[in-house]
């Protein structure tokens, strides 16, 4: 709650819904449940962060509401999308960057980081059962990047691409 609290600036129905999801997704992958599920209102996003080594994804009910949007994939992928970011290695202890020991990735590398999270969201929608199309359709509920030179997320088209690398991933491996 702290950590939701500092992060906090200016639909999963319920944590149970969305800790099933996590359940599912972590179950394609082989993974176990290393993770702290929680809810974390007026953030407009979902984030993957790491604390004295616990491992985090906070999330914003209305932010993963806005994403369904009559595609239920979504919230699937946004969940997804953050376990790649922990997967990958991304997610590193925001104590030590508050503290300057570890200096922050550059916006090249953060929107590079964010399309292999987009790459791994769609292989477990893959392997979830998803269609590409469904797959792909979580995109155009994505906020737009206009400038990406200055955003630390890339395109809405890379993201579509490499989502869908990654289903094509996904289904050559069933």
């Amino acid at each position: 709650i702290k950590i939701c609290t500092a992060i906090q600036g200016n639909n999963f129905g319920s944590n149970t819904d969305a800790d099933a999801a996590l359940d599912e997704i972590l179950n394609v992958i082989g993974a176990s449940k290393r993770f702290v599920l929680q809810e974390c209102s007026n953030i407009n996003n979902a984030l993957a962060l790491t604390l004295n080594g616990v491992r985090y994804i906070m999330y914003d009910p209305e932010f993963m509401s806005s994403i369904t949007s009559g595609n239920e994939w979504g919230k699937m992928y946004i969940l997804a999308h953050e376990v790649g970011h922990h997967i990958n290695g991304h997610s590193l202890d925001i104590i030590l960057y508050a503290n300057d020991v570890i200096d922050p990735k550059s916006l090249e590398e953060r929107r590079n980081q964010e399309l292999e999270a987009d790459e791994f969201a769609g292989f477990v929608l893959a392997k979830l059962g998803a269609t590409l199309k469904e797959t792909s359709l979580v995109m155009k509920n994505i906020p737009l990047i206009s400038n990406q030179s200055i955003s630390t997320h890339p395109t809405s088209l890379k993201r579509i691409i490499a989502a869908r690398k990654g289903y094509k991933k996904g289904v050559n491996n069933i």
